[in-house]
């Protein structure tokens, strides 16, 4: 049991470089730990033990106030951009805010997610956006890979996706995307039931350069077609579930009955109350459990912007509104959660446990992408990623590879306005 300990005092900075944490209580995210000292070295988890002791070695972050719980730095796999960038600005500075601003809600690793535009035919553009993830060392959150949501996708169910970014199927172009792409590809949306879909699936699914997941959305597919698809290796992931999909209906399941009824698929949760209702939530939740489902934000550029601020998007103009991004008729354009909001809305919206709901935003996204082995848990030689979350859940302060990238000026975090939560 641990000595009383004075007020927590603050002398961090943002970019300030780490020796360890002491932990009061801690999630690995898998087990629950109390008074744990872990040391850092080159960036990495170095050792880990149980610490009591009042006193403090130097340059060690002191998160042992009882306001405070550390948890493993949180993964968003499915984020557009935030703070008003988007990665289709193909500009260094919106990447660099994309990363400070998804390290303010206290994730440490983003999966850049992009389409590409019909006028993008020889994907020069693209080519460029893949070049920036490659040589940017971004500030705060860093970027894990690429999630290229469609742009082979059904127009009926494009959502907030202008037209111009749905490509009927196209194989060279899909060899050329992988070409430029390589390993930094971890997931591509797919509707299955379009013209050339099934082919295309296969075409990724069985080249040998790639072990990117792909993963159903903006789709119409029926329930028996979903089947057909989630029977093949890696066809498991289902982008942002129940949204631009049909919904479920009892003589026509669709691509959500298959999802839900299937054990091996996972599925992505936006949990907003604005995508899916409280009690959508809760039927994912119990339908499918942490080990299948993640949390992430769908976050675009409008998202934790001041609401009434217009941020032109992949369907045109876009703002925060009643606590959502949408456009301007109305139509969802990605959530107003950055990951740490997106948690705690799991929470007072779904009924879902805490530490059920961190394992959908830590260690669930890392394995859904393959990256498990660097990050999402707590342990010797992973990744030295921590968020450290106040009594509200709010973000404290998020550290990534050992080094502070993001600091509240208060306790009580700044992860977002809550006016913009749902």
């Amino acid at each position: 049991m641990s000595c009383a300990l004075p007020p927590l005092k603050q002398p961090y900075e943002s970019g300030q470089a780490l020796d360890g944490i002491a932990c009061r209580r801690l999630f690995t995210p898998e087990i629950i730990l109390d008074d744990v000292l872990i040391t850092f070295s080159g960036g990495l988890i170095e050792m880990m033990g149980e610490f009591a002791s009042q006193w403090i070695p130097p340059n060690v972050f002191d998160a042992r106030s009882a306001a405070l719980t550390v948890v493993p730095g949180l993964i968003d796999v499915h984020i557009h951009g935030c703070g008003g960038a988007d990665f289709l600005d193909l500009d260094e500075a919106s990447y660099r805010c994309i990363s400070e601003t998804a390290a303010r809600g206290g994730a440490t690793s983003i999966v850049a997610t992009t389409t590409i535009p019909r006028d993008d035919l020889e994907l020069e553009r693209f080519a460029e956006f893949v070049r920036l993830l490659r040589r940017l060392d971004p500030p705060g959150a860093r970027f894990l890979g690429i999630f290229l949501e469609g742009p082979f996708i059904n127009s009926e169910k494009r959502g907030g996706f202008g037209p111009q970014y749905v490509w009927p199927v196209d194989l060279r172009a899909a060899d050329r995307i992988l070409s430029l792409c390589e390993d930094l590809l971890l997931k591509i949306t797919i509707a299955p039931e379009i013209e050339g879909g099934e082919r295309l699936i296969e075409f990724f699914h069985e080249n040998p350069r790639t072990t990117v997941e792909i993963s159903l959305g903006h789709s119409a597919a029926s329930y028996e077609l979903a089947r057909k698809m989630f029977r093949l290796e890696r066809v498991r992931q289902v982008t942002h579930a129940f949204n631009a999909m049909h919904p479920f209906h009892h003589r026509s399941p669709g691509l959500i009955g298959a999802a839900l009824l299937e054990e091996r698929v996972w599925c992505e949760m936006i949990p907003d109350g604005h995508h899916l209702s409280g009690p959508a939530i809760a039927l994912l939740n119990r339908l499918k459990g942490w080990q299948r489902l993640m949390i992430v934000t769908d976050g675009t550029g409008a998202t934790a912007t001041t609401p009434g601020t217009r941020i032109h998007s992949v369907g045109g103009w876009t703002e925060v509104r009643d606590g959502a991004v949408r456009l301007l008729d109305g139509t969802l354009a990605g959530s107003n959660l950055l990951m740490a909001g997106a948690v705690r809305s799991a929470c007072e919206l779904g009924a879902v446990e805490f530490h059920d709901a961190l394992r959908m935003a830590t260690l669930t996204p890392a394995r859904s992408v393959h990256c498990e082995d660097r990050v999402g848990s707590i342990e010797p030689r992973k990744r030295a990623d921590f968020c450290i979350l106040d009594e509200h859940g709010d973000v404290f302060a998020t550290i990534r590879d050992g080094r502070i990238v993001y600091m509240a000026k208060k306790a009580g975090g700044n992860e977002q306005p809550r006016s913009s939560g749902p």
